[in-house]
């Protein structure tokens, strides 16, 4: 073990506060408008922590040290840099039209534009998404620091996602998200600074890795395909269902653009650091995967106490992430495929089934969490698949102003769905070709087709108001 009794002191307090803050939620919850967005109330402060502590993750932080130590430096060049530019239509236009167009979630919005078949149908496919297998994949590699094994870390960990996402709602999950944000702005950057002076700086970490000058290259590490295939993923922000839950509950589409905007500067340090950090653990553990390097670089150096604000700030911004995609998840579940198939359910049966649904999405987790090889790798396989079939209808639907028809959004949510399975499964074995390379322009060619065929759904729940907009603009 490499916690002492004070470390592990620290981290049990740290559980208590979750506990305490999804119980004392619990009390607000009346309907999904409360349950689900918070009674569309989020303030840019909590905003800001939600969107941060959402997007990294564990994914965000050990995954981006994992392909930094496996890449070197073009995975801040290519994937971040990438990643931050297309963010930016994300705030200034898409999201502020989010807040006043959606209802209650991403389905909500098919079902708007396309019709109740296939809303169902994205939902069942997000769904997938939403399970975030990747990041329960990164809980396992912090399991180093007690002994124990990565499944057993995992578990312990999605037991406190469902006590904060199952009684608060997004209240509880935006709350605990703030304060995770600050444990984890402070445990992820306060390890550098040693590290980096032991190393020697930038010549010591140069001549550290002369064995690999590819990782000092900024286009060097990746393969183009691979290089290709980072910056199309990317988007797949723009089909995320939490940065449109977050957008829909912030106070106003103002609030929520700016909170967007503020997250920026916050990514790009975050990013710096930790493809540094990447850098120097593939300096001094070459041959340990990469994730656990980390863990152990960092707890074999930092003093007693430092070392459990370092682990809750990991933690806790994968469970930031997790209780917000269960959340998004969960409603979807519910509102989306059970409600819909099911007929008129009231506000108080909706809300208990996203509560039913947060543990099963957990289960379905914890199962697959760990038959990939690195955080990184569960995460783009699973954010591929979504993108390859949901990107294409949800952003076409909300910015294309010509005819949109259910069949359009029926050929390409299944054909984009269809193609990334069929690429992954017979990959071609005369050239590279990722599976979401492949799939997403025949998503797109099928909208293209299928929105020739039949009629527009004409739905209220798509319905813009006009006042609202020229405000936004």
């Amino acid at each position: 073990m490499l916690l002492s009794s004070l470390d592990n002191a620290i981290i049990v307090l740290f559980v208590i506060f979750i506990v305490y803050v999804g119980v004392h939620f619990s009390n607000a919850v009346k309907d999904m408008e409360t349950f689900y967005l918070g009674n569309r109330t989020l303030p840019w402060s909590l905003t800001v922590g939600a969107l941060v502590a959402t997007w990294y993750g564990g994914v965000g932080t050990i995954g981006t040290v994992e392909y930094s130590a496996m890449y070197g430096l073009s995975i801040w060049a290519i994937w971040c840099v990438t990643a931050h530019a297309g963010r930016m239509p994300l705030a200034l236009w898409v999201g502020p039209k989010i807040h006043v167009r959606t209802d209650v979630t991403v389905p909500d919005l098919l079902n708007g534009i396309y019709g109740k078949g296939v809303a169902i149908i994205g939902a069942i496919l997000m769904l997938i998404y939403c399970t975030q297998f990747s990041q329960i994949t990164a809980m396992g590699e912090i399991g180093i620091a007690w002994g124990i094994t990565p499944f057993t870390a995992g578990a312990i960990l999605i037991v406190l996602v469902i006590i904060v996402a199952v009684s608060g709602g997004l209240m509880g999950v935006a709350v605990t998200d703030m304060v995770l944000f600050w444990c984890m702005c402070f445990g992820l950057t306060m390890v550098l600074p040693g590290q980096w002076s032991a190393i020697g700086g930038w010549d010591g970490l140069t001549q550290a890795l002369s064995s690999k000058p590819e990782l000092m290259d900024p286009w060097g590490g990746l393969t183009p395909m691979k290089a290709f295939m980072l910056c199309v993923l990317a988007f797949g922000v723009y089909a995320d269902p939490t940065f449109y839950q977050r957008f829909s509950a912030a106070d106003s589409p103002k609030s929520g653009r700016r909170a967007m905007l503020s997250c920026f500067i916050i990514w790009i340090l975050f990013d710096i650091v930790l493809t540094v950090t990447g850098l120097i653990v593939a300096a001094k553990y070459p041959e340990m995967q990469p994730g656990e390097g980390y863990i152990k670089l960092v707890l074999t150096t930092l003093p007693a106490g430092i070392r459990a604000l370092f682990i809750v700030g990991l933690a806790g911004s994968i469970i930031s992430a997790l209780d917000g995609y269960y959340l998004s998840g969960a409603a979807t579940l519910s509102n989306d495929i059970v409600g819909r198939i099911k007929g008129e359910v009231t506000q108080k049966e909706l809300v208990r089934m996203t509560r039913i649904c947060i543990p099963v999405l957990a289960v379905i987790g914890l199962t697959v969490a760990f038959k990939f090889p690195t955080a990184q790798d569960a995460f783009i396989f699973m954010a591929s698949l979504w993108m390859s079939a949901g990107f294409v209808p949800i952003v076409g639907g909300l910015l294309y102003p010509g005819k949109k028809t259910p069949m359009g959004g029926y050929l390409s949510l299944i054909t984009g769905a269809g193609a990334f399975a069929y690429i992954s499964i017979f990959p071609p074995s005369s050239f590279s070709l990722e599976p979401l390379i492949g799939a997403l322009p025949l998503s797109f060619i099928a909208w293209i087709i299928g929105n020739r065929i039949g009629k527009s759904v004409e739905v209220d729940a798509i319905r813009i108001e006009t006042d609202e907009l020229k405000e936004v603009i």
